[in-house]
């Protein structure tokens, strides 16, 4: 007999604006499929409290019931958050005086403005019929009873297509072992410490997704030893490779193998740079600093310091000239190094300037040219 999974989708019985509150520590706002929440100005939030007051209709809020209370983070958990994440932060974060309504604010049944710019604590001393009013309006909120975690990742996934999710946020959302793998690797102090920016938009989350196809493309046979071509990284390729493995479950060895390759570069930068590192502003050079970390290990070379980065950083600054002609041997291709960071994800151009930073860090530590190094070394490379 073939196993059957099902799905129960209704209507939530009890749904009031504070009951929701009362019971919000029993709601896990952060399940793994979820977008990342706080991306709603205050203006928006402000927006949202004005339409439940004046009794505007907002978009359903989904939640998936478990069969039984889950102990997450060390609270019980009774549902986890679906669909509605900003929503329900900007309800919560109102009754808990974070922000107050817009000053624009009119209570349109009565044309009462004088509750515009208060909190919620100071409507209850002036206006107290509104605060009974939010606190007893019903959302329209759907629960989904299943013990099927893929189902519930496919209904945040529809629910999301109409919502501008970026690539990282998707694949977030597909399932299987790589998205947690994921999950678990920007908690690395590279990740935490060492980058000048947040992982806002999951910024994090696609670094590491992309460390992680490199990583298994060099376990899997595509050896990076004598200068190999580097995979692109375009949307497609991450995309099917997370999917591939949402389809496959027998996986544990090789996603084993896969993070412990990519955590062993990420401890090799990590003890490169320092945190905030200016180094690392761009996230394409980050990906070249991860593949020639995997490039030099393979080859069991070392790293070079971060002294020599930034020796190179600073030869990348080409003096302007009329024309080609001019160029200094070394400079061209340094323009070119330059020209093709503006595609971060092309397995050509990645190949390219991974070539260059290494042959000129090579011969920058051996005592050489580097410029003429790399205008010899990559002159029969097409790109």
């Amino acid at each position: 007999m073939v196993e059957t999974t099902s799905i129960d989708i209704t209507q939530m019985r009890n749904s009031t604006v504070q009951y929701l509150f009362t019971r919000r520590s029993e709601i896990d706002m952060d399940p793994p499929y979820q977008r990342q929440g706080s991306v709603w100005s205050q203006q928006k939030q402000q927006l949202l409290i004005d339409s439940l007051l004046n009794e505007f209709d907002v978009p359903k809020i989904y939640l998936h019931q478990f069969s039984n209370p889950e102990m997450r983070d060390g609270t019980l958990k009774r549902w986890a958050l679906v669909d509605g994440k900003q929503r329900l932060e900007a309800i919560f974060g109102f009754l808990e005086n974070s922000f107050p309504l817009g000053d624009d604010f009119v209570f349109i049944a009565t044309g009462d403005i004088g509750a515009a710019g208060k909190t919620y604590f100071e409507l209850t001393e002036s206006h107290p019929f509104l605060v009974s009013t939010l606190n007893a309006t019903s959302l329209d909120v759907i629960t989904m009873r299943t013990d099927d975690i893929e189902l519930i990742e496919e209904m945040f996934s529809r629910l999301n297509e109409a919502v501008p999710l970026n690539a990282a946020e998707k694949r977030n959302a597909i399932g299987g072992p790589l998205p947690k793998i994921v999950r678990e690797l920007v908690e690395e102090p590279f990740f935490k410490n060492k980058l000048p920016f947040t992982n806002r938009r999951y910024r994090h989350f696609d670094l590491a997704a992309k460390f992680l196809y490199w990583t298994d493309n060099r376990l899997e046979g595509a050896k990076m030893e004598g200068g190999g071509a580097i995979r692109d990284t375009k949307k497609v390729r991450l995309d099917t490779f997370f999917r591939d493995f949402n389809k496959i479950k027998i996986m544990s060895k090789r996603c084993k193998d896969m993070r412990q390759g990519v955590e062993s570069n990420l401890r090799t930068l990590e003890k490169t740079f320092v945190d905030q590192d200016p180094l690392l502003n761009s996230v394409g050079m980050i990906s070249i600093y991860f593949l020639l970390a995997e490039r030099r290990a393979a080859d069991k070379r070392s790293f070079p310091s971060r002294s020599q980065l930034l020796k190179f950083e600073n030869a990348r600054r080409v003096r302007r000239v009329k024309s080609d002609d001019e160029l200094t041997p070394g400079e061209y291709e340094m323009l070119e190094f330059g020209r093709l960071s503006q595609s971060p994800n092309d397995g050509s151009a990645l190949t390219y300037r991974l070539t260059l930073i290494d042959i000129w860090l090579t011969a920058d530590k051996e005592g050489g040219d580097p410029m003429k190094a790399i205008a010899t070394g990559l002159a029969n490379i097409n790109t």
